[in-house]
C-alpha cells in the first residue's frame, strides 16, 4: 500500500467511525433510515422481488425444514412459564373476555342453523351415540318396570301382588326375560329412537336455548381464575401437546396440499398487494415512518456502542477500506 494511501485510509476510517460515535449515531441513523425509506416508498414490492422468489423462500423455510428440537424446547419453556405464572391466580376470565364479545360469538354460533343440524346429525349417527342411547333407555325402562310401576302405586293391593309376582319371576329367571324383551325391543326400534332423539335435539337446541345455556356457562366461568386450568393440565401435558403438535405439523407440511396452498396464498397476496411500496405496507401494520426511525435508533444505539467498544467496527471498516486503498490504481494516483 502506498504511504499516502495508508494515511488516507486512517483518516477515512476515523471519519466513518466518528459517524457512528455515541454523539453522532442518532443523527446518522435518522438520516440514513429516512433516506432508505424515501427510496423504498418509490418502489412497489413487485419491482423489487418476484412472486416466485417469495414462494420458493416460504416453501424452503416454512415447509421443507422440520422444527428443530431447540425450537421446541424454547416454545415449551415459554408455554410452561405462562401456564404456571402467578398472574393466573389473580386474573379472571371476565377480565380478558368481555361479556359482549362472548355474546357476539354465541349469536354467531346460534345463527348457523345448517351447521347445527350437520353437527347433531353426525353425532347421533355415530354408533357410540346409539349404544349410549340404548343403554340409557334400557336402564330407564328396567328401573321403571321393576321399581316405579304406577299400577302398583295406584291400585289397592296391587303392590303386594306385584311384589309376590316379582318374587316368583325372580325365582324363575323373570328379570332375565324382562331384560331380554327390552333389549329385543330396543334392537328393533333403535333407528327410529335415534331419529326421534335427533328431532328432539334440533327442536330443543334452538337459538333461545343456545343463548340460555351460554349464559349459564358464562355466569359459571366468568369469575374463575385462569389458574383453574391447572386442575386439568400439567407440565407433562404441555410436553405431550408440543410433541403431538410438531408430529402433526411435520406430516402436514410434507403434503402436496400444504405446498400448493402456501404458494397459492402467496400468489393471492402478491397479486393484490405487491403494487404497494414497502412504506405503505408497513403503515398497514400500524408502523409509521416516525415509529420505525425511533425504534431502529433505540435498538441500534446499545448494539453499535458495544461494537465500537469491542473494536469490531474499527476492524471491519479497516478491512473494507484497505481492500480499496491497496489497489494499484490508488498507488498510481498518488505517484
Amino acid at each position: 500500500m502506498h504511504a499516502k494511501a495508508a494515511i488516507l485510509l486512517e483518516a477515512h476510517s476515523r471519519h466513518i467511525l466518528s459517524q457512528v460515535s455515541p454523539e453522532l449515531l442518532p443523527s446518522t441513523l435518522e438520516r440514513e433510515v429516512n433516506a432508505f425509506l424515501d427510496w423504498a416508498s418509490q418502489r412497489p414490492i413487485q419491482q423489487v422481488i418476484g412472486v416466485e422468489r417469495i414462494q420458493d423462500f416460504a416453501v424452503q423455510y416454512l415447509l421443507n425444514q422440520a422444527p428443530s428440537e431447540g425450537l421446541r424446547q424454547q416454545i415449551i419453556t415459554i408455554a410452561k412459564a405462562a401456564f404456571n405464572s402467578p398472574l393466573n391466580s389473580t386474573t379472571y376470565i371476565h377480565q380478558l373476555v368481555e361479556h359482549k364479545t362472548f355474546s357476539a360469538i354465541v349469536d354467531k354460533v346460534a345463527s348457523h342453523e345448517q351447521l347445527k343440524k350437520d353437527i347433531i346429525h353426525a353425532a347421533v349417527g355415530n354408533p357410540v351415540y346409539a349404544k349410549l342411547l340404548s343403554d340409557v333407555v334400557f336402564h330407564a325402562l328396567s328401573d321403571y318396570l321393576l321399581h316405579e310401576n304406577p299400577l302398583a302405586k295406584k291400585v289397592p293391593g296391587m303392590s303386594s301382588l306385584m311384589k309376590m309376582g316379582k318374587g316368583l319371576m325372580d325365582s324363575a329367571g323373570g328379570n332375565g326375560a324382562i331384560e331380554s324383551a327390552i333389549r329385543s325391543y330396543l334392537h328393533k326400534n333403535m333407528q327410529s329412537i335415534v331419529e326421534l332423539s335427533e328431532k328432539v335435539l334440533l327442536r330443543t337446541l334452538d337459538a333461545k336455548q343456545i343463548h340460555h345455556v351460554a349464559d349459564q356457562i358464562w355466569h359459571k366461568v366468568k369469575a374463575a381464575p385462569l389458574s383453574t386450568a391447572q386442575q386439568y393440565m400439567s407440565d407433562a401435558d404441555i410436553d405431550f401437546g408440543s410433541q403431538v403438535g410438531i408430529d402433526i405439523w411435520n406430516h402436514i407440511r410434507q403434503t402436496p396440499y400444504a405446498q400448493a396452498l402456501l404458494k397459492e396464498l402467496i400468489g393471492v397476496w402478491f397479486s393484490n398487494f405487491a403494487n404497494k411500496d414497502g412504506l405503505t405496507l408497513l403503515a398497514d401494520l400500524n408502523i409509521s415512518r416516525e415509529t420505525l426511525v425511533q425504534e431502529i435508533t433505540l435498538f441500534a444505539q446499545p448494539v453499535v456502542a458495544d461494537m465500537l467498544s469491542s473494536g469490531y467496527l474499527a476492524e471491519r471498516v479497516t478491512a473494507q477500506l484497505s481492500e480499496f486503498y491497496s489497489l494499484d490504481i490508488v498507488s498510481q494516483l498518488f505517484d
